[in-house]
C-alpha cells in the first residue's frame, strides 16, 4: 500500500496493513465534549463482516504480493500505542479492546482538552503506522473555539489513490466511516449536509464511504456550532 494513503487517518492504517484484501469494515470515530473543552474519545475498526476471509489471509504469508503480518506483532505494536498514550499523561483512562475472533478493535480515553486530543490521535497514528514503516502525518484533527467544535480535514488523496492497482482499490469499495460527536449543548447550525441531529438536538452522526473521501465526492469537515 502506498505510504501515502496512511494520511487518511489514524486507525484505517492497521485494516490497510494488515488486511488488505478485505473491503467490508468500518471505522468509527466517537468524541464526547462537555463544556469546559475536556471530555473522551474511541477510535473503533469493526471488521467483523469480513471474519472469515481474514482467518483465510492470516494463514497466507502475503497476499497481492505483500507480506501478511502476523498476529503477534500486530498485538505488540497495539501494545506499544497503549503505552504510549498511558506515559504520555495527557490522555487518561486509557483503554485499548482487542476482540480477535470478530476482529473489533478501539482505542478509548479521557482528555483535558482539544490539543491533548489531537496529540492522542497523531500518537495513535505514528504508532500504527510503525507497522509498514511509513511516515504518517502529524496534523490537527480538531478544533474548539468560542463554542465553535470543527472537525478538520484537509486531505487530497485522489492522485494517490489513482497510483494504486484496481486490486487495492477494492478496499474501498465497501468501507465505511461513521463520525459521532456528542454535546452537553444543543447543535444550532453545522456545515456538513451528510450529518444527521440527534432527537435530542445534542448529537451529530456522519456515515460516509470511505472511497467518497478518497476520491473527494464526502468529506468529514464539519463546522459545528453550540451557541
Amino acid at each position: 500500500m502506498k505510504k501515502h494513503l496512511h494520511k487518511l487517518n489514524a486507525l484505517i492504517i492497521i485494516t490497510l496493513v494488515a488486511f488488505t484484501c478485505v473491503s467490508c469494515f468500518e471505522i468509527v470515530e466517537e468524541i464526547n465534549l462537555n463544556d469546559d473543552e475536556s471530555g473522551s474519545f474511541c477510535f473503533t475498526i469493526n471488521m467483523s463482516q469480513s471474519k472469515l476471509n481474514i482467518n483465510s489471509m492470516l494463514l497466507l504469508d502475503s497476499v497481492n504480493g505483500r507480506p501478511v503480518p502476523k498476529k503477534e506483532n500486530l498485538k505488540a505494536e497495539l501494545g506499544k500505542v497503549e503505552a504510549k498514550l498511558k506515559g504520555d499523561g495527557s490522555i487518561t483512562n486509557v483503554i485499548v479492546k482487542e476482540n480477535w475472533e470478530a476482529y473489533i478493535f478501539s482505542i478509548s480515553g479521557n482528555f483535558n482538552n482539544i490539543e491533548t486530543l489531537n496529540k492522542a490521535i497523531n500518537n495513535i497514528s505514528i504508532g500504527l503506522g510503525k507497522l509498514k514503516g511509513g511516515s504518517p502525518q502529524v496534523a490537527d484533527n480538531f478544533s474548539y473555539h468560542d463554542g465553535i467544535f470543527t472537525r478538520l480535514y484537509n486531505y487530497n488523496l485522489v492522485k494517490d489513490y489513482n497510483l494504486l492497482t484496481e486490486k487495492d482499490k477494492v478496499v474501498f469499495n465497501n468501507a465505511k466511516y461513521t463520525a459521532i460527536y456528542r454535546f452537553n449543548l444543543p447543535v444550532k447550525s453545522f456545515s456538513n449536509v451528510d450529518a444527521l441531529k440527534s432527537k435530542s438536538g445534542k448529537a451529530l452522526m456522519l456515515k460516509l464511504n470511505i472511497k467518497d473521501m478518497i476520491t473527494n465526492h464526502k468529506t468529514l469537515a464539519n463546522t459545528i456550532n453550540l451557541k
